[in-house]
Protein backbone atom coordinates (compact mmCIF):
# COMPACT_ATOMS: atom_id res chain seq x y z
CA UNK A 1 0.00 0.00 0.00
CA UNK A 2 1.34 3.51 -0.70
CA UNK A 3 1.21 6.46 -0.05
CA UNK A 4 -0.62 9.03 -1.55
CA UNK A 5 1.80 11.67 -3.38
CA UNK A 6 1.51 15.46 -1.78
CA UNK A 7 -0.04 16.34 -5.09
CA UNK A 8 -2.68 13.48 -5.06
CA UNK A 9 -3.60 14.82 -1.04
CA UNK A 10 -3.67 18.85 -2.27
CA UNK A 11 -6.24 17.65 -5.29
CA UNK A 12 -8.20 15.67 -2.99
CA UNK A 13 -7.74 18.62 -0.18
CA UNK A 14 -8.84 20.99 -2.64
CA UNK A 15 -12.12 19.43 -3.91
CA UNK A 16 -13.33 18.68 -0.79
CA UNK A 17 -12.48 22.70 0.66
CA UNK A 18 -14.40 23.69 -2.20
CA UNK A 19 -17.18 21.57 -1.82
CA UNK A 20 -18.02 22.35 1.50
CA UNK A 21 -17.13 25.91 0.63
CA UNK A 22 -20.27 25.40 -1.93
CA UNK A 23 -22.59 23.53 0.43
CA UNK A 24 -22.03 26.74 2.92
CA UNK A 25 -22.44 29.32 0.07
CA UNK A 26 -25.97 27.68 -0.57
CA UNK A 27 -26.88 27.89 2.66
CA UNK A 28 -26.03 31.53 3.22
CA UNK A 29 -27.09 32.58 0.04
CA UNK A 30 -31.09 33.01 0.26
CA UNK A 31 -32.72 33.49 -3.00
CA UNK A 32 -35.00 35.79 -3.88
CA UNK A 33 -38.69 34.90 -4.70
CA UNK A 34 -39.31 37.42 -7.50
CA UNK A 35 -40.34 41.08 -7.58
CA UNK A 36 -44.05 41.68 -6.12
CA UNK A 37 -45.34 45.14 -7.15
CA UNK A 38 -47.33 46.22 -4.29
CA UNK A 39 -49.69 49.21 -5.05
CA UNK A 40 -51.53 50.39 -1.98
CA UNK A 41 -53.23 53.75 -1.38
CA UNK A 42 -53.05 53.37 2.31
CA UNK A 43 -49.70 53.64 3.82
CA UNK A 44 -50.10 51.59 6.48
CA UNK A 45 -51.68 48.79 4.67
CA UNK A 46 -48.51 49.49 2.17
CA UNK A 47 -46.02 48.79 4.95
CA UNK A 48 -47.49 45.63 6.29
CA UNK A 49 -47.80 44.14 2.85
CA UNK A 50 -44.01 45.04 2.29
CA UNK A 51 -42.94 43.77 5.44
CA UNK A 52 -44.78 40.14 4.61
CA UNK A 53 -43.36 39.85 1.35
CA UNK A 54 -39.89 41.02 2.22
CA UNK A 55 -40.18 38.41 5.22
CA UNK A 56 -41.06 35.78 2.77
CA UNK A 57 -38.28 36.25 0.47
CA UNK A 58 -39.88 38.72 -2.31
CA UNK A 59 -38.02 41.64 -3.43
CA UNK A 60 -41.41 44.05 -2.89
CA UNK A 61 -41.73 47.02 -5.39
CA UNK A 62 -44.32 49.37 -3.03
CA UNK A 63 -46.15 52.54 -4.48
CA UNK A 64 -49.36 54.13 -3.75
CA UNK A 65 -50.96 54.72 -7.64
CA UNK A 66 -51.46 53.34 -10.70
CA UNK A 67 -49.67 55.96 -12.05
CA UNK A 68 -46.55 55.48 -9.96
CA UNK A 69 -46.84 51.86 -10.45
CA UNK A 70 -46.35 52.38 -14.24
CA UNK A 71 -43.97 54.28 -13.67
CA UNK A 72 -41.99 51.79 -11.37
CA UNK A 73 -42.16 48.52 -13.56
CA UNK A 74 -40.95 50.79 -16.69
CA UNK A 75 -37.87 49.29 -16.84
CA UNK A 76 -38.02 46.88 -14.28
CA UNK A 77 -39.31 43.23 -14.25
CA UNK A 78 -41.95 42.26 -12.13
CA UNK A 79 -43.27 38.50 -11.49
CA UNK A 80 -46.37 39.36 -9.06
CA UNK A 81 -48.40 42.33 -8.77
CA UNK A 82 -50.97 43.02 -5.66
CA UNK A 83 -53.11 45.81 -6.95
CA UNK A 84 -56.02 47.67 -4.68
CA UNK A 85 -58.66 47.74 -6.91
CA UNK A 86 -59.51 51.45 -5.55
CA UNK A 87 -57.32 53.82 -6.07
CA UNK A 88 -57.17 57.85 -6.05
CA UNK A 89 -56.50 58.59 -9.20
CA UNK A 90 -56.69 56.07 -12.24
CA UNK A 91 -58.37 53.02 -11.12
CA UNK A 92 -56.24 49.80 -9.69
CA UNK A 93 -59.33 47.88 -12.37
CA UNK A 94 -57.71 49.73 -15.36
CA UNK A 95 -54.12 49.27 -13.82
CA UNK A 96 -54.49 45.46 -13.88
CA UNK A 97 -55.57 44.95 -16.88
CA UNK A 98 -52.39 47.07 -18.31
CA UNK A 99 -49.90 44.92 -15.89
CA UNK A 100 -51.62 41.54 -17.52
CA UNK A 101 -50.89 42.92 -21.34
CA UNK A 102 -47.03 44.01 -20.14
CA UNK A 103 -46.49 41.60 -18.21
CA UNK A 104 -48.62 38.02 -19.67
CA UNK A 105 -47.12 35.38 -17.17
CA UNK A 106 -47.26 37.09 -14.12
CA UNK A 107 -49.49 36.68 -11.10
CA UNK A 108 -51.84 39.24 -10.37
CA UNK A 109 -53.93 39.56 -7.33
CA UNK A 110 -56.58 42.33 -7.10
CA UNK A 111 -57.32 43.71 -3.55
CA UNK A 112 -60.28 45.42 -1.78
CA UNK A 113 -62.57 45.78 1.11
CA UNK A 114 -65.22 45.50 -1.20
CA UNK A 115 -65.11 42.06 -1.00
CA UNK A 116 -68.21 40.12 -3.45
CA UNK A 117 -68.40 37.57 -5.82
CA UNK A 118 -69.28 40.64 -8.43
CA UNK A 119 -65.97 41.97 -7.31
CA UNK A 120 -63.90 39.12 -7.85
CA UNK A 121 -65.69 38.52 -11.38
CA UNK A 122 -64.51 41.90 -12.58
CA UNK A 123 -61.17 41.84 -11.20
CA UNK A 124 -60.76 37.95 -13.49
CA UNK A 125 -61.95 39.56 -16.39
CA UNK A 126 -59.42 42.41 -16.24
CA UNK A 127 -56.83 39.55 -15.80
CA UNK A 128 -56.37 39.40 -12.49
CA UNK A 129 -55.48 35.48 -11.06
CA UNK A 130 -57.03 35.89 -7.65
CA UNK A 131 -58.94 38.36 -5.82
CA UNK A 132 -58.56 38.74 -1.81
CA UNK A 133 -60.89 40.94 -0.24
CA UNK A 134 -59.46 43.13 2.52
CA UNK A 135 -58.20 42.65 5.75
CA UNK A 136 -55.61 40.19 3.83
CA UNK A 137 -55.54 36.96 4.83
CA UNK A 138 -51.71 36.29 4.72
CA UNK A 139 -51.38 32.42 4.39
CA UNK A 140 -53.96 33.21 1.26
CA UNK A 141 -51.69 35.86 -0.06
CA UNK A 142 -48.90 33.17 0.11
CA UNK A 143 -50.68 30.80 -1.18
CA UNK A 144 -51.77 33.16 -4.66
CA UNK A 145 -47.94 34.49 -4.87
CA UNK A 146 -46.94 30.51 -5.18
CA UNK A 147 -49.58 29.90 -7.88
CA UNK A 148 -48.64 30.24 -11.71
CA UNK A 149 -50.51 32.54 -13.83
CA UNK A 150 -53.47 30.77 -15.36
CA UNK A 151 -55.33 32.87 -18.01
CA UNK A 152 -58.96 33.11 -17.78
CA UNK A 153 -59.54 34.15 -21.21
Amino acid sequence: MSLPTIEELSTSLGTETRERAERTDELKLETVRGAVLVVEDDPTHREILVEMLAGWGYEPLPVGSAEEAEFAVRNKRMDAAIVDVFLPGRSGATLMSRLRERFPQAVLIGVSAMSDAAMARKCKGLGADLFIGKPLNPERLSEALQSRHTSWH
